[in-house]
């Protein structure tokens, strides 16, 4: 997990009393990008202390916070390892309260309230590195080799990767939970429609995010993702 420039600045900005904060902000972006996989082990104690320039007690108490919001859990004797986004303990949904059509419609209108504000933040605090993870997501929408499965990573992960560059811990978690609730019902929708005609249209509403929050623009993001998840809500009838 290197430290990159965004994170070293911050970290002279904040202090040595924030280190806990800013460590447990890198792991969990990690996380909520796939960078660090559900189930992988997380290195040890040392290993991040090295990584990061902190003392392993700064490494400990960054653990702690995300072990406390669930994405992450310890097994005595082997280590700590990444839980899914979705197991966060800030919110729960009980899978009957998903059994119906309208309440996937419903947790749509959620999504689009988060995301549409989430990605004006963006535009206004992202760095060069969140740039380069939308590229990349973006990249995979439109390669040769994408499929439903792929089609679907990709989306989530870009969508994930806007609330990773507003710089707001809860924003990321509350849009990965949401995400990753929909995921499903998402991929079921989809395979229903013309997966060509689909995705070209997806990913220029996608590449139109994109300029936007490149340009530092946080109204014409706004209405973007607005734009997107209104078409993408009535593409897939939620």
């Amino acid at each position: 997990m290197p430290e990159t420039k965004a994170n070293s600045q911050n970290r002279r900005r904040l202090g040595t009393s924030d280190l806990p904060a800013i460590i447990a902000d890198e792991i969990r972006g990690q996380i909520v990008k796939g960078k660090l996989a559900t189930g992988s082990k997380l290195p040890t104690e040392r290993e991040m202390s090295e990584n990061h320039g902190v003392s392993r007690v700064v490494v400990r108490e960054a653990i702690a916070r995300l072990r406390h919001e669930g994405l992450v859990t310890s097994q005595q004797g082997r280590g700590v390892f990444v839980a899914s986004p979705e197991e966060s303990r800030f919110l729960t949904i009980a899978q009957s309260a998903l059994s119906r059509p309208e309440d996937y419609q419903r947790l749509y209108d959620v999504r689009k309230v988060l995301e549409s504000g989430t990605a004006a933040l963006a535009a206004l605090h992202h760095d060069e590195d969140d740039l380069e993870e939308l590229r990349r997501h973006l990249a995979t929408m439109i390669g040769p080799d994408v499929n439903h499965e792929t089609y679907v990573e990709a989306d989530i992960a870009f969508h994930r990767a806007i609330a990773s560059a507003s710089k707001n811990p809860f924003l990321v978690l509350f849009i990965s939970f949401v995400d990753m609730k929909l995921k499903e019902s998402i991929s079921v929708a989809l395979k229903s429609l013309n997966f060509e005609e689909t995705i070209e249209v997806s990913a220029e509403e996608h590449d139109e995010i994109f300029r936007c929050l490149a340009a530092h623009d946080p109204e014409g993001a706004r209405q973007a993702m607005q734009f997107h998840l209104d078409n993408s809500s009535r593409r897939l009838g939620l």
